[in-house]
């Protein structure tokens, strides 16, 4: 290669290395405000917003059909893992997940008070949770139910989320006024 070629190759990458460094340094991100990724349930637990609000719907509903669901643990950060978890391998504390696999962290896992397997709360769950994207991903733990709405599927209609037929709704009762005539 001559050595004027060689020059040219020099300037043109300077050139080209230097037009990015200004127009990158001239080009300004507006920065956008974003809300909170994490809110606040009434108990005081947190989870994802997206999360947050398909619970509130799905709490709603339950109560509806006389189900309270109670929260007992949402969003957990790494500290708060990373000692659960160390307590679970000591052999003092529940079983949780190693810090930085547990769904906990990124506020998309809720525990809650389900009793028994048996239970009206644990079997209203399990027939409807997946209408509003939750589902159980820890076989050993029904207390566990996490948020995936694009990988949950709501069931067909006329089934639950066990795939059992539910009943139509009731037609309302008319109420037939005489005529005092």
């Amino acid at each position: 290669m001559s050595l004027a070629l060689f020059r040219w190759s020099v300037v043109l990458l300077l050139c080209l290395f230097t037009s990015a460094a200004v127009a990158g340094e001239v080009r300004t991100r507006k920065n956008k405000a974003k809300a909170p990724k994490l809110v606040s349930l009434e108990g005081g637990h947190q989870l994802h917003r997206d999360t947050a609000t398909a619970f509130q719907r799905m709490a709603l509903d339950a109560a509806k059909h006389g189900v309270v669901l109670t929260v007992t643990s949402g969003y957990r950060s790494p500290h708060e893992q990373r000692w659960l978890y160390e307590q679970y391998r000591q052999g003092s504390g529940n079983k949780a997940a190693r810090p930085g696999q547990s769904k906990h962290q990124l506020g998309i896992a809720v525990d809650l008070i389900v009793g028994k397997r048996t239970s009206k709360r644990y079997r209203w769950l399990t027939a409807n949770a997946c209408r509003f994207g939750f589902r159980r991903t820890v076989r050993s733990e029904p207390w566990h139910w996490e948020y995936h709405p694009r990988s949950t599927f709501p069931p067909v209609a006329g089934f639950n989320c066990l795939g059992r037929k539910t009943r139509p709704p009731e037609p309302p009762t008319s109420v037939a006024t005489q005529d005092p005539s």
